[in-house]
């Protein structure tokens, strides 16, 4: 094997080394058809997709109920009990 070839080999394992590295994501914790509880890390506003797929299976839609340190608590409400924002 040439020299440019094992550097080329070193280079594309660390690439796919990089790849698998273990990434922080949002995860839902636990849950059930009255709210769920999903680990965060950064922005809180990117659990709400989370706990509107959570939520749909129960019929029902997220409201954010409170944050503590790294954890957002959604209540899965049903629709017609749903806070609407003011008009």
């Amino acid at each position: 094997m040439t020299r440019s070839a094992a550097k080329l080999s070193v280079l594309m394992l660390v690439a796919l080394l990089g790849g698998c590295a273990t990434q922080a994501h949002n995860t839902v914790m636990q849950g059930n058809a009255n709210g769920v509880a999903i680990n965060y890390i950064g922005d809180v506003a990117a659990t709400l997709p989370l706990a509107r797929q959570f939520c749909a299976r129960y019929e029902r839609v997220a409201v954010l109920h409170e944050t503590k340190e790294d954890n957002a608590y959604y209540f899965c409400v049903k629709p017609a009990d749903a806070p609407h924002p003011a008009s």
